[in-house]
């Protein structure tokens, strides 16, 4: 019977690098972005660099929570929602503190940050007549404090969910206290034996060696992925996506997956196997025109 991973629910040290790391990444972050912010001199990117400060806030929570060791889903919310907030807070300090060094006027930096009550004062103030135009027409008043809303929102909500979809399929080895390798594997295989496909991930994960391995351009198809501690060779964990190819608007074709699998601990054997499974020569998957099976297969 296969035994499901999970972690093992230590928050690890994330307390202690998540004020020392966290708060200076979030700071210096926002930095960036409130200069390319101030200066960007085409408005109409603001949104794609606002996307960039989001996913920033992702990759500090990724830092923070591998150099910190933390296995705990609830202090990697509860650390993700402080975060967003003073990401969310410094955001705000820089932002004002770069966009009065624009019109030639200056506040410590640090002053904004000591002192909550001048930041809002000072938003408030700018919010009479905005700073910039949309389409023609300078943004102010209740809509400009809609966007700053919708924002904010956005600020919180990436450090919250941020946290816990970094840890996600990630696997940590109590005994060598480290994170295990994400083994460069790539094994697709065949989608199209279900029956052997049910029983391999309800008993036997294994089986899944019985399957013939697929080319990539067969939709649907699985994907092994293989997680091992090389340093005790005792951890090793695989879970499996579904995989399918669809059509951009571009008439491109891309690979979508879906989670198929828990992780799951594979004995050294059951290791072993998929990696000689990777051996095996690649099946030529025939589509007959008609099928709707997805694009038609060629050999590389």
């Amino acid at each position: 019977m296969n035994q499901e991973y999970k972690l093992s629910g230590e928050s690890g040290t994330i307390w202690i690098v998540g004020i020392a790391m966290g708060s200076i990444l979030a700071v210096l972050l926002s930095i960036v972005y409130a200069y390319i912010d101030v200066y960007n001199p085409f408005i109409y990117l603001t949104l794609l660099v606002y996307i960039g400060y989001l996913f920033g806030i992702v990759l500090i929570q990724k830092l923070v929570i591998r150099v910190s060791k933390c296995r705990n889903l609830t202090s990697a919310y509860i650390y993700g929602a402080l975060v967003g907030l003073f990401a969310l807070y410094a955001n705000w300090c820089t932002f004002l503190f770069v966009l009065l060094q624009r019109y030639e006027e200056t506040v410590p930096l640090t002053d904004l940050m000591l002192n909550p009550g001048l930041v809002y004062e000072m938003a408030s103030l700018i919010s009479v007549d905005g700073w910039y135009e949309l389409f023609g027409s300078s943004i102010s008043g209740w809509f400009l404090w809609l966007i700053w809303i919708i924002e904010a929102i956005g600020v919180i909500l990436a450090g919250v969910i941020g946290g816990p979809s970094v840890m996600h399929e990630e696997v940590f080895c109590e005994d060598c206290n480290r994170w295990v390798e994400d083994i460069e594997f790539d094994l697709r295989l065949s989608a199209t034996d279900e029956s052997q496909i049910t029983a391999s991930l309800n008993d036997d994960i294994s089986l899944l060696t019985n399957l013939p391995v697929s080319h990539r351009m067969e939709t649907p198809h699985l994907r092994v992925n293989l997680h091992h501690c090389s340093e005790c060779n005792n951890l090793s964990t695989a879970d499996i996506d579904l995989m399918t190819l669809k059509q951009n608007d571009k008439g491109e074709i891309e690979e979508d997956h879906e989670d198929f699998s828990p992780v799951i601990i594979l004995s050294k054997h059951q290791y072993q196997k998929f990696l000689d499974k990777k051996e095996e020569p690649v099946g030529v998957m025939e589509v007959q025109e008609g099928e709707g099976q997805g694009p038609e297969h060629t050999e590389n």
